[in-house]
């Protein structure tokens, strides 16, 4: 008689503290995402659905309206972290006046602009999903499980959005001298690198660890799908190492032995 065991390795709480927002979750980096980019319509159907691209944001500013993509411009810089307008700001380098490093550090960032429990990605967590990518290139960035898109970006000089379908920068909390790092998509390769502050570019929100480990464990819970360590969906199968994904956003790791 077949003997069957079932290992439950892990469990990862990651019910969303906003009921409007959905979440994906990377078995690899064991990381749970916003499903899409801030702004964003829809979940990606390509790496150019227009309709997934997303708002572009100055680093360190609040969802005050700047960043929708055909928000007017002003070449004032600002006195306060609050500008009190929805103008994109024209600058050299920052849009502020002094340049504040805590407006985007840490779910408690002084203008956090993510959903409550979610903040901007640090450049390891940016990079730790480029890295579990199949191929370092924009196929590979929207194969992944967050479904990356390749947007374009907003020069701080001009207010211009270019290399829409070419090129993409994704914005991180971890910032190097005066510039902040992004991680940069292309057609062709992908990268993390420096950009200054006050340049338009994409965001996409990463669930905070402290608050998922406070969240509510939902007993009426129902399996949405199954997916390998490679994020794809699957069905339930033996000695494989598999995620269950449910509905109130928890994920739990498990291995059949047969």
């Amino acid at each position: 008689m077949m003997r069957k065991i079932l290992f439950l390795l892990l469990t990862i709480t990651t019910t969303t503290l906003f009921a409007q927002v959905t979440t994906v979750y990377n078995p690899i980096t064991e990381r749970t995402w916003m499903d899409r980019n801030l702004g964003a319509l829809q979940v990606a159907t390509s790496f150019d659905d227009a309709d997934a691209f997303g708002d572009l944001y100055q680093w360190g500013r609040e969802t005050d309206g700047h960043q929708i993509r055909t928000s007017t411009t002003t070449s004032v810089l600002s006195a306060t972290n609050s500008p009190g307008h929805s103008d994109f700001i024209l600058a050299n380098s920052d849009w502020l006046t002094v340049s504040e490093d805590n407006l985007w550090q840490g779910v408690n960032g002084i203008n956090n602009p993510c959903p409550q429990g979610f903040r901007i990605p640090t450049e390891i967590e940016l990079d730790a999903e480029r890295l579990s990518w199949t191929t370092n290139d924009a196929a590979g960035a929207f194969a992944s499980p967050l479904k990356f898109t390749i947007g374009g970006a907003r020069s701080r000089m001009s207010g211009a959005i270019g290399n829409v379908g070419t090129f993409v920068g994704y914005r991180a909390s971890t910032l190097i001298g005066t510039q902040s790092r992004m991680l940069g998509i292309s057609l062709t390769t992908s990268l993390m690198g420096g950009r200054d502050r006050a340049d338009g570019n994409c965001v996409r929100c990463v669930q905070d660890d402290a608050s998922a480990s406070v969240m509510e464990y939902n007993s009426e819970r129902t399996l949405l799908k199954i997916v390998d360590i490679l994020g794809k969906e699957t069905k339930a199968r033996p000695n494989t190492p598999l995620f269950y994904i449910y509905s109130d956003g928890s994920a739990e790791k498990r291995l059949l032995i047969e």
